[in-house]
């Protein structure tokens, strides 16, 4: 474990000045912050958006017991009375509010790192990659528990900052020799890499983006030791082979042929059944066997918003995705999806610093058409966009009317995919909230 402070969480955070900057996109941090309350810690909560923005979550704030709370800035001076600083992911360490906090050396923390800091010794799966998380969580945590269950053992923890559970908030059910499976950002993973510490069992389910790292998207590995373990695709462990220094954690390669069709239907597509092999990989490290696995896997349903089957209208399928925020989401989608160049996307959004070469080659092979959304991200990528070859690429101003040109654009037997590739911004504030735009135009239809 990394560096561990030598207290209960309740002594840790008794009477400390705490400043919680950000509620989460989706509202996400409340569940902390209510905690921190509990404890009788001494919180203010700041957020940069406005409170019409953050709309009902200012009626749950408010009836917490803040010692203070503002929308709409995050006055610098503020922080400076603070013991301690934590951020929520959406806003970085380095954001101009938080210069002179820096300067003082105060306390700036994600609630993942302080997780593990208050921790006691636990071990740690953590679920890395740039798409395919969250289904990996869902096949794997289920597995987990069911034979902790079986065998008496210590309980199963899921740490996943959108699940609104809360991080800090799972101190208070986690126990010594627990495992805690953890959905890990690229924005966290620098972060815990600067702790000096590594997950005892790293799952790739792609190679990371590379924009968040200082040295390599596997730094993360660095404090791993000989009794660890490393869980992943060919690809990505050869990449890791290739990336420096050798590791002294154990690597494990999945093998999807391996994976049995009776246990998840190759009608599941390609991406499902990878993430279904690395579940299983990871479930065998901890014993659990093949008559746990299978049950779970055939009753195992797609995450909403993640490559989600909607409705056909006119023989045209509409297929929800808004979950891909980045481009290797959007290509893993295609892959599963097409056949011919039998699909309509819509995609576009905020930046999110993604290469998207590899997702202009997929749009050529597998979709005709390509609806693109405002944003940043778009705006940065739009002559990228204008060159593609063989693809239609149509601009629109709204989610709205982009399902309406899509449906005018499809031919019987096509797919209207819905998968963003680009992160939400601007009117849509968070994944959840633009996905929801998407079902009600659909609806409409």
């Amino acid at each position: 474990m990394p560096y561990t402070i030598n207290m209960s969480a309740r002594d840790f955070f008794l009477g400390k000045r705490i400043a919680v900057v950000g509620l989460g996109a989706h509202g996400e941090m409340i569940a902390d912050i209510k905690y921190l309350v509990k404890l009788n810690a001494l919180v203010s909560v700041y957020d940069l958006r406005s409170e019409g923005r953050l709309g009902e979550h200012m009626t749950a704030v408010r009836a917490l017991g803040l010692a203070n709370f503002l929308a709409g800035e995050v006055p610098a001076e503020d922080l400076l009375d603070m013991d301690l600083i934590i951020l929520s992911p959406e806003y970085s360490r380095h954001s101009s509010f938080l210069a002179e906090a820096r300067k003082k050396n105060l306390d700036i923390v994600y609630p993942e790192t302080l997780f593990l800091k208050l921790a006691p010794p636990v071990n740690v799966i953590g679920i890395m990659g740039a798409c395919g998380k969250s289904t990996v969580i869902s096949m794997l945590a289920p597995m987990l528990e069911a034979a902790h269950r079986l065998e008496g053992r210590e309980h199963c923890l899921v740490i996943d900052p959108e699940d609104g559970h809360g991080v800090l908030a799972q101190l208070k059910t986690l126990k010594n020799g627990d495992t805690v499976v953890m959905r890990l950002t690229t924005t966290i993973m620098p972060e815990i890499h600067a702790l000096k510490w590594s997950p005892q069992t790293a799952v790739f389910t792609t190679i990371p983006s590379g924009v968040s790292f200082k040295d390599n998207p596997f730094e993360i590995l660095d404090f791993q030791t000989y009794n660890n373990h490393v869980v992943s695709t060919d690809a990505v462990i050869d990449a890791i082979r290739n990336e420096g220094p050798r590791l002294k954690a154990k690597m494990l390669r999945t093998k999807i042929d391996l994976l049995p069709t009776e246990w998840l239907p190759k009608s599941r597509g390609l991406h499902d059944r990878e993430d279904a092999a690395l579940a299983i990989q990871t479930a065998r490290i901890f014993k659990v066997s093949d008559e746990i696995i299978q049950p779970i896997l055939e009753k195992w349903k797609p995450l909403r918003g993640r490559l989600e089957p909607l409705k056909k209208i006119r023989g045209v399928e509409f297929w929800n995705d808004t979950a891909s925020v980045s481009p290797q989401a959007t290509v893993a989608a295609l892959a599963t999806l097409a056949s011919n160049k039998d699909v309509v996307v819509i995609l576009g959004g905020a930046a999110n610093g993604g290469d998207y070469r590899e997702l202009y080659a997929a749009l050529a092979v597998y979709a005709h058409t390509a609806i693109v959304l405002p944003g940043s991200g778009t705006l940065t990528e739009r002559q990228a966009l204008r060159n593609l070859e063989g693809v239609e690429v149509i601009s629109v101003p709204s989610i709205e009317e982009a399902v309406r040109t899509a449906m005018e654009h499809a031919r019987k037997g096509d797919k209207i995919l819905f998968s963003p590739a680009f992160a939400a911004g601007g009117l849509d504030g968070s994944r959840a909230e633009r996905g929801e735009r998407f079902l009600r135009a659909v609806r409409s239809l």
